[in-house]
């Protein structure tokens, strides 16, 4: 080394290098430890000198210092297990073995703890180091930091504010020239002009170096160039050391060339998903329209197939077949059902006098506002689940408390309170300060403008159900065994029941009663399918006015859900029929005859069964499902 004059150059390097740094002697044994090393383990240097690489707690990292004093580098990046302080880091290591006149005399651990770095990119310190305990051993230790400082994989510098003092051999290859090429010359010499975010390299170079000179350890990514003025793009780390009194810097350089490109590539490849996304999207919304439209026809169609029905049967392609049009039918008539419904809400509010809704808003003042603010995100969340007994409940005991507040005709606000999701024990903070004559106005101009969104989320719901329906007759046509995941029965029910809120949230009464357990496994889109047709079947049989009950319990290791109903009940003279294909007891048009046989094609896919019973006011659909082995984490 050319540099500074100093014998113990290598020694100041390694102790004061910012990265975790050991050394193995010929038989394994950790004989140097720098103080960043003790930190990293947050173990004392008595518990670490003296140590066998055999008796290391993570056996991975042990293989690799068995390689490097076998002569083999070796990296290794991920979770380590430490053996004094037994706490589990996610690490960055590299091995390299030390060479002599004789040969491997022993090997060089170098690492970096990324536990809290790891939203960064990789960052690989490699500095020297040695140590001399006596005069004696003062050359043979220099001749150790000196091998780890020219074998690092990293292109390593030591510089003053100006100049480069030193470099080692990676420098060279990386920068295709020779040593003396780059002693004595400036980081701008290795530079183009212009750095990629527009600013001179001049400047950026001076302001990096000075802050690293106070002290600040710098890690930035740089714009290089080899000696032909071929750039490329590195990492620089600046780091300050001190070495004969004398304040110089360390610079770490990494080639990330490569890591750049693939950027790059990820970027582009991002870009690509994005447009993808944006045309599938409106390739789903002109499917949409297309089923909307084509409604009728698919209707005409599913008669044609029934009519053939015995032809149908003699042939089980052409049975599968008339099944999957029926089931797509089926299934996407309820989202479309409900994203009408829901256009037709929002359509409501604007068919009003919006103008007025938004005078209204113009003049509450700021108390008023940050009232209606509440009220208006209360009214926006997408409902998880509406029980209508519960809201019923709800509405008069804010109907009362309103009542005692002194609001005379509080019957239309309670409703509208109600609806929006606010609690009896929100009233009187909403309230308070607010007039009693202008509180109705603010409730009721907050309760239409979020049900634009209300509706815009039912919307949103429905049309990713009709999306996976369509994607599930992709599924029925390759039989397609794949997309197995743990369901949880209960946010499928949820997401059923929601769909339907138009429909039943003043005319059914309903109540669940779900285990604790309700997980399976299986095809989410079939099983989804399964709850919607015996749903949509028990709101029917009721004619949207009465009580269902939704349940789930285990047994003998199978998870039992059923939907009950308390409507007239299947003919006993047809109960044996009711899961035949193309048999049904609705009027001409209403129904295929397939959703029952669907169901329980679906059912024992999954390994399981589903059977019935009936009798006036009460009938209820079991379907029996293997529990989930285990939960998953």
């Amino acid at each position: 080394m050319n540099g500074p004059k100093n014998e113990n150059v290598y020694r100041d390097l390694f102790e004061q290098s910012p990265i975790g740094l050991m050394i193995f002697d010929r038989q394994g044994e950790i004989i140097e430890a720098n103080d960043a090393s003790l930190r990293f383990l947050r173990a004392p240097r008595e518990k670490i000198i003296g140590l066998t690489y055999s008796n290391l707690k993570d056996v991975t990292v042990a293989s690799l210092i068995g390689k490097g004093l076998q002569g083999e580098a070796a990296d290794y990046e991920g979770p380590y297990s430490t053996t004094i302080s037994g706490i589990l880091l996610q690490v960055r290591i590299r091995v390299n073995p030390l060479f002599d006149d004789s040969g491997v005399f022993g090997a060089s651990l170098i690492f970096e703890d990324l536990t809290e770095r790891k939203k960064t990119e990789e960052k690989l310190a490699v500095t020297l180091s040695d140590i001399r305990i006596a005069q004696k051993s003062l050359e043979e230790h220099e001749v150790k930091f000196k091998a780890l400082f020219e074998s690092a994989g990293e292109a390593i510098f030591l510089m003053d504010d100006r100049v480069f003092l030193e470099c080692n051999p990676k420098t060279e290859e990386m920068f295709a020239c020779k040593r003396e090429d780059i002693i004595g010359a400036s980081p701008v010499d290795f530079s183009p002009e212009i750095q990629p975010d527009g600013l001179p390299s001049s400047q950026k170079a001076f302001e990096k170096i000075q802050a690293a000179l106070t002290g600040k350890p710098q890690t930035f990514d740089w714009l290089h160039c080899k000696k032909d003025r071929t750039n490329f793009d590195a990492e620089v780390t600046l780091t300050s050391v001190t070495l004969n009194g004398k304040a110089l810097l360390q610079a770490i350089v990494r080639d990330i060339s490569g890591r750049k490109r693939a950027e790059e590539e990820i970027r582009k490849l991002n870009e690509d998903l994005e447009q993808k996304v944006f045309q599938r999207t409106e390739e789903l919304k002109a499917i949409n329209t297309y089923l909307e439209n084509t409604n009728k026809d698919l209707l005409l169609t599913l008669e044609e197939l029934k009519s053939t029905q015995a032809q149908l049967v003699q042939s089980e392609k052409m049975a599968v077949l008339g099944q999957l049009i029926a089931g797509i039918a089926h299934e996407v008539n309820t989202p479309l059902g409900a994203i009408i419904s829901s256009n037709e809400g929002i359509q409501s509010v604007f068919r009003q006098d919006w103008e007025k809704l938004l005078c209204e808003f113009a003049d509450l003042d700021t108390q008023e506002r940050e009232v209606w603010k509440k009220i208006f995100t209360k009214g926006s969340i997408f409902p998880d689940f509406y029980d209508s007994s519960e809201e019923r409940k709800n509405r008069k005991i804010i109907r009362e408390t309103l009542h005692n507040l002194g609001f005379p005709s509080s019957e239309f606000l309670s409703e509208n309170l109600a609806e929006l999701g606010i609690k009896v024990e929100d009233i009187p903070s909403l309230v308070q300060d607010i007039h009693k004559e202008k509180f109705p106005t603010l409730v009721t101009n907050a309760y239409n403008l979020s049900g634009i969104l209300r509706y815009s989320n039912v919307v949103r719901e429905a049309a990713s159900k009709a999306a996976r329906v369509i994607r599930a007759l992709k599924t029925y046509v390759y039989q397609d065994h794949t997309g197995i995941s743990l369901i949880d029965i209960r946010e499928q029910m949820d997401l059923v029941l929601t769909l339907y809120y138009n429909k039943v949230k003043q005319g059914v009464e309903i109540h669940r009663n779900f285990a604790e357990n309700s997980l399976v496994k299986g095809q989410a889109d079939q099983l989804t399918q399964v709850w919607a047709n015996l749903i949509n079947n028990a709101f029917q049989a009721i004619s949207y006015q009465g009580r269902l009950d939704l349940e789930s319990y285990i047994k003998d290791n199978y998870l039992i859900v059923s939907v009950t109903d308390d409507g007239p009940g299947v003919p006993e003279e047809i109960q044996d029929r009711i899961f035949e294909p193309f048999f049904t007891t609705k009027e001409k048009g209403e129904g295929s005859g397939l959703g029952l046989d669907i169901c329980k094609k679906i059912v024992e896919r999954h390994q399981g069964k589903i059977d019935f019973d009936s009798a006036p006011g009460r009938t209820t659909f079991r379907v029996h499902l293997p529990l989930a082995e285990k939960v998953l984490t």
